[in-house]
């Protein structure tokens, strides 16, 4: 409540809490007659006159407000800009928040209204919002991966490729939380090597494709176009001189939806009608798949991840195709790409389509770079 003070003038010091005439709280001094801001002080200093005043004890405010205002000369508070931590404080502040709050600030906002945020056209965005299958064999990324399979055959697999971001409508934020429609382009060559037979190139799979992927709060989708078309190597046809030649082709439609139920695990779907078709292969394929990656302890230790993606094809009579892979991965702080390296299971049909009628059954070990 305020105090008055006998003076020369009236005089009143406000004890109350903080408010918009007082945004400071305890211990302001102004003119009674006028309003006036005299100065500020805390509460126990004494009057011009010599009187002490000792009200009950108060949280103090003054010491609180100081963080947030300055005085000035004529006695008015001017706010304070918020303190701004180092960067290295930044980052050790984020993985704190992240380790034990499923929803940490400034990493990733599901369920929040698209309202909240603002939506502009973005020419060249430079993040995505629908992410290459961890697991998935016919991704566009880029990878490198090595393994032997029960013939006691060894093979590496290649793939050279990406997808980018052409126009966006939607947030600008950083990839954790960005929402929106995006139009992404996407292409990649999948390439097979024998290891034992000195590394020749066996076959070679073409993919590319255009994409309008959209995502708000947990959910996502994409829908668009591809294009498969598998070719066998001349090494290949050089050391089996009666392999018969297949010319699989599909240009195909998609359309996937994806579930983050947190920031750590993504589940899919997506299905693909070839709308034209050769060599072989038919109408539908189907992909369906989980992924968990934990959260990094720091910003440069990585994490563990699994994925699993399960692919099936009509073509070989919808039988599935298992892969799994798990390892360590390293994620970019804002462009959202990730490095990850570790062991890759596969179980069912090949993935190189020129032999797709083929059953694989092979363990290695893989170096994957995902957009």
């Amino acid at each position: 409540m305020p105090l008055l003070l006998p003076a020369s003038e009236p005089v009143e010091v406000d004890v109350s809490v903080p408010n918009d005439s007082n945004p400071i709280g305890a211990g302001v001094i102004t003119d009674g007659n006028t309003g006036d801001w005299l100065r500020s002080e805390s509460i126990e200093s004494e009057a011009s006159d010599g009187m002490s005043l000792t009200p009950e004890p108060a949280y103090d405010w003054m010491k609180e407000a100081s963080s947030y205002y300055q005085q000035n000369a004529d006695g008015s508070p001017t706010p304070l800009d918020p303190p701004t931590l180092p960067l290295d404080d930044q980052v050790d502040s984020y993985f704190r928040a992240s380790a034990t709050s499923p929803d940490p600030n400034h990493y990733h906002h599901y369920g929040n209204p698209s309202s909240e945020k603002v939506w502009r056209w973005t020419p060249l965005p430079d993040h995505l919002l629908w992410h290459s299958y961890l697991a998935g064999l016919h991704e566009s990324r880029i990878s490198s991966a090595i393994f032997g399979d029960t013939d006691e055959n060894g093979y590496w697999d290649a793939t050279l490729g990406g997808r980018v971001g052409l126009l966006r409508y939607g947030s600008s934020d950083n990839h954790k939380n960005g929402e929106g429609w995006q139009w992404d382009v996407e292409g990649a060559v999948m390439v097979r090597l024998d290891i034992v037979e000195q590394e020749d190139v066996e076959s070679m799979d073409f993919r590319f494709g255009t994409l309008i992927t959209t995502r708000q709060g947990e959910w996502g989708a994409k829908f668009g176009y591809f294009h498969i078309s598998s070719h066998v190597g001349d090494e290949y046809m050089i050391r089996n001189p009666l392999f018969e030649r297949i010319n699989y082709v599909t240009e195909s439609l998609i359309l996937g939806g994806s579930y983050h139920p947190n920031d750590r695990v993504r589940v899919y779907g997506e299905s693909a009608l070839a709308v034209k078709r050769s060599g072989g292969a038919k109408r539908w394929q189907f992909q369906t798949g989980l992924e968990y990656i934990a959260r990094p302890a720091t910003l440069t230790s990585g994490s563990p991840f699994t994925a699993l993606n399960v692919d099936l094809r009509q073509a070989v009579d919808f039988d599935p195709g298992f892969t799994v892979q798990t390892g360590w991965q390293w994620e970019g702080f804002q462009s959202g790409r990730r490095v990850r390296t570790g062991l890759q299971y596969h179980n069912g049909p090949t993935p190189q389509f020129e032999f797709f009628m083929e059953d694989e059954h092979h363990l290695g070990i893989g170096l994957w770079y995902d957009y």
